[in-house]
């Protein structure tokens, strides 16, 4: 028999329910499900004999009381979302596995398919173990909860060794039950030839393209310039999103070792296993799955240049022990190896950690902290330098719109203010997303406040408010002592006037006005209006 989904929108009433199901019946549809859709209607699939019979339902259900529209759909919602799901899980470049309360597998995407060389429907339905071998990590957050990043793990599969990372979180329904688990996967391999794609394409970054003309980040580009020039290993401080890497990238173009690698690599990215053999390579026969030949690390790489450690407090313990050696000894021993081979590279090591904390506590090595900061460099954050923003975000902007292929985009003074007065504790990166964000999703030839408010979180801020109330002069109302007291509503009304009139100086639009002060921009309309402003 044929089917049809029919999409019945109305305004919820009591017997509603019962008038449709009637018509129904009364039309001898065979029904087959039923969704409701939140704040539309609901959905229905179900059987039919003939065209005439659908045509008759239709009829008779917009004539009911509260039945705002009747149409007909593809999919029930469920298949569409299912269906939106897929193409979103097969768009990402990892493997993506969910399980639900059961340890069964829901749902996986074709790069996981790919990795354990199955297809969809041959796991869908299978308990997680039949897949990732006993006991997969992701069980024990689907039991406890516990989360977990980058685990290196192998199976044997039809004769072959998969070597993988995994990460996993739980899935919590709105009461916090854990539901069910999701674990990103990414093959071994795969995680080393990106490492090597991304060293070979990276650009050559110079001082001059970092962007700048507050006096911190004059001084600091000069000392910067001036120690590039030395081989002395380089301490980059700075919290996440300041430019750390575009620095290390700057100092190394400004050093006598400018035309041998750069090489850059983020400890925190890997897992103690993989980093190490990253860092040192490995002899042929090192572990399962070891290239034939073996491989040569980043340290041999790098020889003659620099070699960046991004996140170093991230480190294990076991690891700063090896590093530690390589900087006293200039020399490196392979995973698997018992050779010592020599290498002249320069070591300039970031982080956003306070590695000092961390050696209190046990977790850092003090004689490693020595090695690596015989030169520090403290990169300031955006809110300390206020002067840069506006040359760093047309900066974003010529680049993001060059990018999108789309003609530049100018900000407005009050935007500029605007972003003066936020804290961005994301730093430049925070400032770059939400400058793309914002140019994707807007074709205005100047960028407004207004936009911001409309397309980006800077409206849940309040940091505005508190720039204003620094900056500005208190208010002051005279009250004579000695004569009669205004009423205090009338108090209060010449105050609310007075912080208007202010706000209004600086921000002189009343949706912004009301963004400042913390309501709507009727309420600043009617304000204007009641006080003669």
């Amino acid at each position: 028999m044929p089917e049809h989904i029919m999409q019945i929108d109305f305004i919820d009433c009591p017997g509603l329910g019962y008038e449709i199901f009637k018509a129904m019946e009364n039309n001898g549809i065979d029904k087959i499900a039923m969704e409701v859709i939140p704040k539309h209607g609901m959905a229905i699939q179900f059987h039919y004999d003939s065209e005439a019979q659908v045509q008759k339902l239709t009829a008779d259900l917009k004539v009911l009381i509260n039945i705002k529209s009747v149409t007909f759909r593809n999919q029930m919602p469920y298949q569409e979302k299912e269906s939106k799901l897929r193409t979103i899980l097969n768009s990402v470049s990892e493997g993506v596995l969910a399980i639900g309360i059961d340890g069964e597998i829901t749902h996986i995407n074709e790069v996981a398919c790919n990795i354990f060389y199955c297809a969809p429907e041959e796991v869908i339905g299978l308990k997680v173990e039949k897949l990732l071998g006993e006991n997969p990590p992701m069980l024990e957050t689907l039991r406890i909860g516990n989360s977990y990043r980058l685990k290196e793990r192998k199976i044997k599969k039809d004769g072959r060794t998969i070597q993988f990372l995994t990460s996993s979180v739980p899935i919590k329904n709105d009461q916090g039950r854990i539901i069910g688990a999701v674990s990103t996967v990414q093959d071994f391999r795969q995680v080393e030839r990106v490492i090597l794609k991304s060293d070979k394409m990276r650009h050559v970054t110079t001082f001059k393209d970092i962007i700048h003309q507050s006096r911190p980040m004059i001084r600091l580009i000069t000392a910067a310039r001036t120690v590039g020039k030395s081989a002395s290993t380089i301490l980059l401080r700075g919290e996440s999103g300041t430019g750390k890497e575009l620095f290390a990238n700057a100092i190394h173009a400004e050093s006598l070792r400018r035309k041998n690698p750069f090489i850059a690599i983020n400890c925190t990215a890997l897992t103690d296993t993989l980093l190490e053999s990253e860092l040192f390579g490995y002899e042929e026969g090192a572990f399962t799955g070891a290239t034939k030949g073996g491989k040569s690390g980043l340290f041999e790489q790098a020889n003659g240049g620099t070699l960046f450690l991004d996140e170093i407090g991230d480190i294990s313990l076991r690891l700063q022990v090896q590093l530690l050696r390589v900087l006293q000894e200039g020399t490196i021993r392979k995973v698997g190896g018992n050779r010592e081979i020599r290498v002249d590279v320069r070591i300039i090591s970031a982080t956003h950690r306070n590695l000092e904390k961390m050696i209190c506590d046990g977790e850092f090595r003090e004689d490693l902290y020595y090695r690596l900061n015989v030169i520090p460099l403290t990169i300031l954050p955006l809110r300390e330098r206020t002067e840069d923003i506006p040359l760093i975000a047309q900066h974003l902007i010529r680049k993001i719109c060059t990018k999108l292929n789309k003609p530049e985009i100018h900000l407005a003074r009050e935007s500029l203010e605007l972003l003066m007065a936020q804290k961005w504790p994301g730093n430049v990166r925070q400032l770059e997303n939400m400058l793309e964000r914002l140019i994707n999703l807007t074709d205005a030839t100047e960028i407004m406040p207004d936009h911001f408010f409309a397309w980006t979180d800077i409206a849940k801020t309040n940091n505005a408010s508190i720039t204003i109330a620094q900056k500005q002069q208190a208010v002051q109302i005279e009250i004579p002592l000695d004569g009669e007291w205004p009423q205090l509503k009338d108090i209060v009304a010449r105050v609310e006037k007075e912080v208007i009139v202010k706000v209004l100086e600086k921000y002189p639009s009343s949706r912004l006005a009301g963004q400042v002060l913390g309501v709507s921009n009727t309420t600043i309309l009617n304000k204007i209006h009641a006080y003669g402003i």
